[in-house]
């Protein structure tokens, strides 16, 4: 899932062009091979079932369309495979404990399966943050938009000067390890490095969990260097407060975040806030909210389609036009200064206040 940071600078005008492309290129694609990249994360390699070739930018995300036990679930992957190989699409899935879309995808998706993506989307890409020196920092699952971006600047033979740390629970919990180690030897431009949480036999690297003094040791230029970081969200926080010791420029730090405890700080809706409602001005439909209901349910309740993914307030997938009316919103990182002054809300996160008019 996708948070960024309300630090990190972004491009406007690519993210709502991002947006427009994705609402219209919901599309079936097909699995053609499983890679067991640890014990409890695969790889699924997709083809288009329509025979044309993929265009995104490294880093960005997808969404899955799924229906799971008659229930139809939406959740967003971020493509590890890089743009330079267009005829393929890959997203890489840890098996989360109870996570009902991770243990669906491991236990049914084959060889041969249709799923529905849409996409891609995100502003979290290496077309709108270039960098000449790049930090990728990564934690757990969160390899996987880094791993995109380190891959297309490889398959390029890229001159940028590259410096890849990626913090994992164990050896064994390393996915990629292999192919990072190869392409540390191969490009000398391109450093690479390990940090398991965990000690152990099959480990002599560093251990412990990552700081500010760890992180200077591995990269000792980090003020020169731009930083493109991306992990659950307690390794986030710690990251946060590091570079935040150390005093790296927000100018210079990206982030992503995949998850976490997310909580809910809108107080419920009290009777005594009167009657809510939302008009949809495209679709001439209007809708009496029940307590405590979002834009979303709202939108769902009319039978009306709108994106979403996290369903906290985080990858802003579920952004859309609010016209008129005033809503409280729990925004986590999922919508950027620009798009707030647009007029954009999280329909996942928002709850009217009186009558809401949106563009849908």
């Amino acid at each position: 899932m996708n948070a960024h940071a309300p630090f990190s600078t972004t491009d406007f005008a690519p993210a709502l062009r991002q947006r427009q492309w994705a609402e219209s290129s919901r599309q079936f694609v097909r699995c053609r091979r499983v890679i067991d990249e640890t014990h409890d994360v695969k790889t699924f390699v997709f083809s288009a079932a329509s025979g044309h070739m993929f265009s995104f930018s490294a880093g960005q995300y997808l969404v899955l369309n799924l229906t799971i036990d008659g229930t139809r679930v939406t959740r967003p992957y971020s493509v590890s495979s890089p743009p330079t190989r267009p005829l393929d699409l890959q997203i890489t899935v840890k098996r989360v404990k109870g996570g009902l879309v991770s243990n669906w995808l491991h236990d049914n998706l084959r060889p041969g399966h249709n799923i529905e993506i849409e996409g891609p989307v995100g502003r979290f890409n290496f077309d709108d943050l270039p960098s000449e020196k790049p930090l990728f920092l990564s934690g757990g699952s969160g390899i996987t938009p880094v791993m995109s971006m380190l891959r297309a600047l490889t398959d390029r033979a890229s001159g940028h000067d590259i410096r890849f740390i990626h913090c994992a629970r164990t050896a064994d919990d390393i996915a990629f390890r292999s192919e990072l180690e190869a392409l540390a030897a191969r490009f000398s431009n391109v450093d690479v490095s390990f940090i398991c949480s965990q000690e152990g036999s099959a480990w002599q690297g560093p251990f412990g969990r990552i700081d500010g003094p760890m992180l200077l040791r591995l990269a000792p230029d980090l003020h020169q260097r731009t930083s493109y970081v991306c992990g659950p969200e307690p390794f986030m926080q710690t990251v946060r407060a590091c570079v935040a010791e150390i005093g790296i420029a927000p100018s210079q730090y990206h982030e992503e975040s995949f998850g976490g405890a997310v909580g809910n700080s809108m107080a419920p809706q009290s009777a005594a806030a009167g009657l809510t409602r939302v008009r949809f001005v495209r679709s001439g439909v209007e809708h009496l909210c029940a307590p405590e209901e979002t834009l979303l349910d709202a939108a769902r309740n009319c039978g009306l389609h709108i994106p979403t993914a996290c369903q906290q307030g985080i990858c802003g997938t579920c952004r859309t036009v609010k016209l008129s009316g005033e809503v409280a919103m729990d925004d986590l990182g999922g919508l950027s200064l620009e798009e707030k002054a647009a007029g954009y809300v999280l329909a996942c996160c928002s709850r009217p206040q009186g009558t809401v008019c949106l563009e849908l």
